[in-house]
């Protein structure tokens, strides 16, 4: 199976007018985690919600399929940013806190 690039044409517009997330969530996703070491955003997109998560999370691994997003992520000290399919991440099984799907919330 090959990766539809669906958001790569409207990476710019993306970044700009995609709604940001609120802070309650990520506050209440800090509590359930069993550690704040480590979140993985799985298909990033432009970033947002990987900054967030990195306001609570000593480090974020970020990844999305689309190099474009990724080119247009909003950067972080703590987000590590990765172009890749969720299904090759590159991230060493049972070593994530958190796993956010950000796409999933809409």
């Amino acid at each position: 199976m090959s990766f539809k690039d669906h958001f790569s044409k409207q990476a710019a517009d993306y970044a700009k007018f995609r709604p940001r997330y609120p802070r309650e969530m990520f506050e209440y996703l800090g509590t359930v985690a069993p550690s704040r070491k480590l979140a993985w955003d799985c298909g990033t997109g432009n970033g947002q919600a990987a900054v967030g998560l990195a306001s609570l999370f000593d480090r974020v691994l970020a990844t999305d399929a689309s190099e474009k997003q990724i080119a247009k992520a909003d950067q972080h000290e703590r987000v590590e940013y990765r172009v890749a399919p969720a299904e090759h991440s590159g991230i060493e099984s049972e070593t994530i806190d958190l796993i956010m799907v950000a796409q999933a919330l809409h």
